[in-house]
């Protein structure tokens, strides 16, 4: 597991959204298909997400000829390494409930598949059980009082990084975006997605307030200045510019649909043209409010 952490910390990227690999992960487990006896992989990625994809998940040299020895073998490694690269980067109860989701409806595949051995009957319940285990887990430690202490301080470090310029590869809107999309996956979402009331909407006002505040600062306005919507889309230039930070942010906001998320599927994937629901003039505070919506009131769960 060494070169696979340290894949991880030579990554720029991996640095700047430390829920990229999580997303890999679960990527990697939904893309085991026992029905066709292989591992799906999704060509159209270029890029550091296949380079870090092929490194985390089984294309470098030493792992890709383990999966390939047969189509059998394919998947029972695939397994293996799902398993052993659960264990050792996803952390996030967010990708763990994805991973066991995929697990179980593995289970169900090959309950219904004659040729698949006992070796990989047993180690899809394993994986399924260690899987369980860590949700019920973590299900717990969210009931502690101090779980509330580990949210606090995911939206700390997330505010603090973006102030400190982490995000400055990205536009305006798009460091807006990842700093939602970071708290998405950490501490703070898994708080906003088992709890309600008055506690989880003091924490969403904060993280609207904060991110309001600071996207206004990088713009240099008002919060309810209204600029060229393209002006908060541009893309910055230099030589400080990490080159694959607009892809990052494309992958990480994949699963958006241009007319149910608007906001969050335009800043993430920069379509040529202007969704309708798009206002042309937009101010920090419009973009805010909308994006925190979109991604922890309508799509929390996706």
């Amino acid at each position: 597991m060494n070169e696979i952490h340290q894949t991880v910390k030579d990554s720029e990227i991996c640095q700047m959204l430390t829920c990229i690999p999580e997303k890999i992960i679960v990527d990697f487990a939904n893309g085991i298909d026992v029905g066709r006896d292989h591992l799906r992989v999704q060509k159209e990625r270029t890029g550091f997400v296949a380079h870090l994809y092929d490194d985390l998940t089984g294309k470098a040299v030493r792992r890709q000829n383990e999966i390939n020895t047969s189509l059998l073998d394919g998947v029972e490694a695939s397994l293996k390494w799902l398993t052993e690269l659960t264990n050792s980067l996803v952390t996030s109860n967010l990708a763990i409930a994805k991973v066991n989701d995929r697990v179980n409806s593995l289970k169900l595949d090959v309950a219904k598949i004659a040729h698949y051995s006992v070796d990989t009957r047993q180690q899809l319940e394993s994986l399924a059980i260690n899987l369980d285990q860590r949700c019920n887990s973590i299900e717990q430690e969210i009931a502690r009082i101090d779980f509330m202490q580990r949210v606090l301080f995911n939206l700390d470090e997330v505010f603090h990084k973006w102030q400190a310029g982490r995000y400055a590869s990205f536009s305006l809107s798009g460091r807006c975006y990842a700093a939602i999309e970071e708290l998405r996956w950490g501490a703070f979402g898994d708080y906003c997605r088992t709890n309600s009331g008055k506690m989880r909407n003091n924490l969403i006002n904060d993280l609207t307030n904060r991110a309001i505040s600071q996207l206004a600062n990088d713009a240099e306005c008002k919060a309810t200045s209204r600029l060229d919507t393209l002006n908060w889309l541009e893309h910055p230039k230099g030589r400080d510019v990490i080159p694959d930070a607009q892809e990052a942010l494309a992958y990480m906001g994949d699963w958006f649909k241009e007319e149910e998320t608007p906001f969050a599927f335009t800043i993430s994937q920069t379509p040529k043209l202007l969704h309708l629901n798009i206002p042309r003039l937009c101010s920090a505070e419009r973009i805010t409010e909308t994006l925190v919506s979109e991604i922890f009131e309508e799509g929390a769960y996706a």
